[in-house]
């Protein structure tokens, strides 16, 4: 009976070792790995990183983060694995995009945008500001030859009334 459990435990242990070894090295567990793969973007639907995707079994971030070790494990410059990831899944696979071409707009339309916002505010406060100077205060009348003669008169008055 004590044979027998030895026996089982060794098996087990056995087995245990042969399923760690057989697995190889893990992408995630490769520092350089992850670093580049938080530069891509997993299509999966996530949107999250290669390196962050959490779904099981993940039918794009798990056979990228395998590229990625083996081009790392290759010794492939970054940028060589960029190109080449790029040329396979497209430019939308990098988080950030490039500055070049159409994309260049991803870079410039968040200011541009910013400042076009900051233009109409103005625009709007300066029309406002303007409307309130002409606006005439409700009752006025607005000055007349008639009006201008009673108020000289008016002033003169007020002056023979101090002296």
């Amino acid at each position: 009976m004590q044979k027998k459990r030895l026996w089982r435990s060794r098996l087990l242990v056995a087995f245990a070792a042969a399923l760690f070894f057989a697995h190889g090295a893990t992408p995630l567990s490769n520092p350089r790995v992850r670093q580049l793969g938080n530069m891509l973007h997993c299509k999966c639907g996530c949107n999250a990183s290669v390196t962050e995707c959490n779904m099981l079994q993940c039918h794009f971030s798990d056979p990228v983060r395998t590229e990625l070790l083996q081009m790392v494990e290759a010794g492939r410059s970054d940028e060589e694995i960029f190109a080449a990831m790029t040329g396979k899944h497209g430019k939308d696979i990098m988080r950030a995009p490039p500055a070049e071409g159409f994309y260049l707009l991803s870079w410039i339309m968040p200011y541009a945008g910013f400042g076009a916002g900051l233009a109409v505010i103005g625009l709007i406060i300066l029309f406002s500001l303007r409307r309130r100077r002409e606006a005439v205060p409700a009752g006025a009348v607005a000055p007349t030859a008639e009006l201008n003669r009673y108020q000289t008169q008016i002033d003169k008055d007020l002056a023979n009334f101090d002296s």
